[in-house]
């Protein structure tokens, strides 16, 4: 998040004592913004609509715990994350979900790909 953004996200945390719904939405945005996933794509990842989405960003829905878990595994999250009351920054640590098939594949290729380029240099 840019600065200044982060620092309106810090007012609105100490200005009020925010509900659990009001920290929910905050960390969604922010993660979901984060990772930069628009709200289709977060809807796509979590077999959920763009509408529904919008529905909880806009404080018209809450969704079910199941719905909750849905989407900290698209955003690669704990999902106790989405409700801690702290700023989120890039640089913090994420704790990421269990890894899909093709992105441990893809990790391993580039490390295999550089491993053998060092190899070759030794």
């Amino acid at each position: 998040m840019e600065n200044w953004k982060h620092a309106i996200v810090d007012f609105a945390r100490e200005a009020k004592e925010l509900t659990i719904q009001e920290l929910f939405i905050i960390n969604l945005k922010a993660y979901r913004k984060l990772r930069g996933i628009s709200q289709t794509q977060l809807a796509n990842l979590c077999d959920s609509s763009t509408g529904y989405i919008g529905e909880i960003e806009s404080r018209r829905r809450f969704p079910s715990v199941k719905m909750i878990e849905r989407i900290a595994v698209a955003l690669e999250i704990e999902s106790w994350h989405l409700f801690k009351n702290e700023p989120i920054t890039p640089s913090e640590p994420i704790v990421f979900a269990k890894l899909a098939p093709t992105q441990k594949n893809e990790i391993l290729r580039k490390a295999n790909s550089a491993l053998a380029k060092i190899l070759d240099d030794f």
